[in-house]
């Protein structure tokens, strides 16, 4: 038997996990690591700090033409920055390859669509970067909400509040970037740190594909001198006729938060509600909007069918995640459908194209704390976790409506 042969583009940040997998999948025999493609030298530096040793890697060629006139290969890995997956995503389904292209894909629609023609004409397909696609919590979550447990659904939503410093922002020469030599970068709170749940968001949303948004409306915020956001809310419309219509469909995050929170994303119905921490693979079971106790107050716990739910054999607590790329390897081999195929995140780039059309809005000094020196200073931003926490559990509204002083 063949085994497949990798590559990954792009291997600092992100990408040196990738490069971990890939090793990972060779050494228990289902894949070669057969070449790496940065035009940036140095170590390969996996989560934690730990470096990849020099002894352990393949040859590495300064760009991907290079790499594929010398090398066949069968799986392309895409993690470079956010303004060339659409190009090497081309560039590798046109060579014949598989490819694992991490997110967004595309940072303008009409990229997505020229992107998926050429995978359609192409033996390769396309599975996108949104790992937590991956999680059984997630599919544990849906399949309680279509089975009608927790009742109607009233609202769909997602929460993140993070820090982030300055050292963050000067990484790379396009973070914090909304464009970069005249191409769309599209940074920002929802398209990249928060993307995944925003994808998170639209899956149990139904809203994946972009026939099923009627529209998205976003506030962007910036606290510090970028071009990009990092502070958005965002609203989807769900077409009428899908299962999401006339719900809120809200998210609501920050990088200038005072400390790093878990993020979330909840789908809260009469009955009951399910919150997905996406990060850890963990359910937590939560009213519903009608629940009461024996005095009348919303939402106790124990109340309706919060012990039915509890109970239920993998629903609440961990669960375990496939590998994106793993998951691509196998279906190489059985011909069935990816966690996380191209077509799918149709409706997450409708996201990505109303983040790349709105305006940023800077946020008056006044209403933000300075923290921290040199690469370490971080903004804070006045009453950021309370105007979160209004979106989120509110009917619809955005940060403006939240009444916060610092979104006019």
């Amino acid at each position: 038997m063949t085994l497949p042969r990798i590559v990954v583009v792009g291997v600092h940040g992100y990408g040196a996990n990738h490069v971990a997998t890939a090793l990972r999948l060779q050494r228990e025999g289902r894949a070669r690591l057969v070449g790496l493609v940065d035009p940036k030298g140095g170590p390969v530096v996996a989560d934690g700090g730990a470096v990849v040793p020099d002894t352990d890697l393949p040859a590495r060629w300064p760009d991907l033409d290079a790499l594929l006139a010398d090398q066949p290969v069968d799986v392309v890995v895409v993690a470079t920055p956010l303004h060339t997956h659409a190009a090497l995503g081309r560039q590798a389904l046109e060579a014949g390859a598989d490819v694992l292209l991490e997110k967004p894909p595309v940072t303008r629609r009409e990229q997505l669509a020229e992107l998926l023609a050429v995978e359609s004409a192409s033996p390769g397909r396309v599975q996108v970067g949104f790992q937590a696609l991956g999680s059984a919590a997630l599919a544990a979550v849906g399949a309680a909400v279509r089975d009608g447990s927790l009742g109607e659904v009233r609202r769909i939503s997602a929460r993140g509040s993070w820090t982030r410093d300055a050292a963050y922002y000067a990484r790379a020469p396009w973070a914090g970037r909304r464009t970069l030599g005249g191409v769309d970068v599209v940074d920002g709170a929802l398209t990249n740190p928060f993307a995944h749940a925003v994808a998170d968001l639209l899956h149990l949303a139904g809203l994946t594909g972009a026939d099923a948004v009627a529209r998205v409306e976003v506030e962007l915020f910036r606290s510090r001198d970028i071009e990009a956001d990092d502070t958005a809310a965002l609203r989807v419309v769900a077409a009428d006729g899908t299962p999401a219509a006339g719900v809120p469909v809200v998210g609501a995050f920050t990088l200038a938060g005072p400390a790093d929170a878990r993020p979330w994303v909840q789908v809260t119905g009469a009955r009951a509600s399910l919150r997905l921490h996406y990060d850890v693979d963990r359910v937590e079971v939560l009213p519903g909007t009608d629940s009461t106790d024996s005095s009348g107050s919303p939402g106790a716990a124990g109340a309706g069918p919060l012990p039915d739910l509890l109970e239920r054999p993998g629903l609440a607590g961990q669960h375990p995640r496939r590998g994106l790329l793993e998951d691509l390897l196998a279906r190489r081999t059985d011909g069935g459908p990816l966690l996380a195929p191209l077509a799918a995140t149709a409706g997450f780039v409708e996201v990505v194209e109303a983040v790349r059309a709105a305006t940023v809005t800077a946020v008056d000094p006044a209403h933000v704390r300075w923290e921290g020196v040199g690469g370490a200073r971080r903004p804070v931003l006045e009453g950021v976790d309370a105007a979160l926490d209004a979106v989120v559990h509110g009917d619809g509204g955005l940060f403006r409506a939240t009444g916060a002083r610092w979104a006019g």
